[in-house]
């Protein structure tokens, strides 16, 4: 039996000219006022916000109220800075604004002749957000790359979301929100459609069958992510179950890059309680490298990863089996499909059959690849490309009668989006 599920380009190719619905779940923003010390605000006040990864800025002047608002924003680690006549400049580094994000600067101003303050701000480790109902949890950077995941599948970290629950492995389709069912899920990467075609539930084929495919987002291509369990605003639409925000990485000024190697082997492991004499075989290599960095200094970067998985397993079969008593009964047109099955090794309670045990070899062989150019034009214009390709192949036994079964996916998803500020 073979089955064979491919995707082409998942989302094509989308061209935001101005701030569009489509990007607001995964574009973050800055908000705040700007006062003096007696705690008057002060319209027309000058605020600049510069990535601290790719030296992109933007600038906005405080409106009659002295607030301002700048978005959307990329999530990352900004720089906000406060100008005006007649006072000391403000600045507030290490601002950390994570997916679908709204921080609050609040910016007080000094009269001039006082000497200038540079406040040093990492960001809340708990912030309750006030600007929406909705229920969820950003997953940053930080917990991404070093929370111990077993098999590095991104879809482990979904349980970190108030409302998830795992009712398998805790794989793509196994993770339910708030009680929804998993073909409600919905997957976008920098805000574009990257569920399955034919099935929302992520890692599931022909919406019966579980994938067995790890890398349709490779952990090595994932900055962070947002999952709204429940109370999400009506911009998400199409699913009603878990809603995740996949933010794709990114080059930045400084040259980064990783190289790495997992493995399991079956002479680490215990015998399996359904392994004969020797323990069912196990090989397993899960390698890739990714690397990022400038083009040219604080307007066009690259980012590139491939990560591969190489899988040889033994999976054993205790089952029953037509013992030889049953064949000798058997009508002849059947009887051609005796040599199909094994010879019983074990008599059971019913004379009709016995118990074999067999061991079958599994064999799985997955390519994830990802390229993505960012370049800042100006500080109204930034554009971007990115292409992610996963080829699976997958061949495993079924039964006692080893006969196989074939799975190929060939999972893609790409954008291309050129965005304008124009007030």
């Amino acid at each position: 039996m073979k089955v064979r599920h491919s995707v082409g380009a998942v989302a094509g190719f989308v061209c935001v000219l101005i701030s569009a619905i489509a990007w607001a779940q995964t574009d973050a923003r800055i908000v705040g006022t700007v006062s003096d010390t007696s705690g008057a605000v002060i319209p027309g006040v000058a605020v600049i916000v510069k990535s601290e990864k790719t030296g992109a800025e933007r600038s906005v002047l405080t409106n009659d109220k002295g607030g301002f608002v700048i978005t959307p924003l990329a999530a990352a680690t900004y720089t906000v800075k406060a100008d005006q006549p007649g006072f000391s400049s403000r600045e507030y580094s290490g601002i950390i604004v994570q997916v679908g994000q709204e921080k609050n600067v609040n910016i007080v101003l000094q009269p001039a002749g006082i000497a200038a303050e540079i406040t040093v701000s990492a960001g809340e480790l708990t912030q309750v957000d006030t600007s929406s109902a909705r229920v969820g949890v950003n997953v940053s950077e930080r917990e991404v790359s070093q929370l111990p995941l077993n098999g590095r599948q991104v879809s482990q970290l979904y349980l970190m979301s108030p409302g998830a629950v795992n009712y398998g492995a805790g794989s793509f389709d196994d993770v339910r929100f708030s009680g929804h069912s998993v073909e409600q899920n919905e997957i976008r990467f920098d805000g574009v459609e990257g569920t399955s075609i034919i099935d929302t539930s992520p890692g599931n084929l022909n919406a019966q069958l579980a994938s067995p495919f790890r890398l349709q987002t490779s952990m090595e291509n994932v900055q962070e992510f947002r999952v709204e369990s429940s109370n999400y605003p009506a911009e998400y639409g199409t699913g009603t179950g878990g809603q995740i925000s996949v933010v794709t990485k990114s080059g930045s000024n400084r040259l980064h890059g990783a190289v790495f190697e997992y493995l399991r082997n079956d002479a680490l492991d215990a015998r399996n309680a359904f392994d004969g004499a020797a323990k069912s075989k196990l090989r397993l290599n899960q390698f890739g490298a990714s690397l990022g960095g400038p083009l040219s200094k604080d307007k066009l970067f690259f980012f590139g990863s491939y990560e591969g998985l190489r899988q040889r397993a033994g999976i054993p079969f205790v089952e029953t089996t037509p013992s030889a008593s049953a064949w000798t009964r058997a009508v002849p047109a059947i009887q051609p499909l005796r040599g199909v099955f094994p010879v019983g090794q074990f008599a059971s309670a019913n004379p009709d059959f016995d118990v074999v045990r067999v061991e079958g070899a599994a064999a799985s062989n997955e390519n994830s690849a990802s390229a993505r150019l960012d370049y800042n034009l100006s500080s109204k214009y930034r554009m971007y490309v990115r292409y992610m390709r996963d080829q699976g192949d997958y061949r495993a036994p079924q039964n006692s009668t080893l006969s196989i079964y074939n799975t190929t996916a060939v999972p893609q998803n790409g954008v291309f989006s050129l965005q304008q500020i124009l007030s």
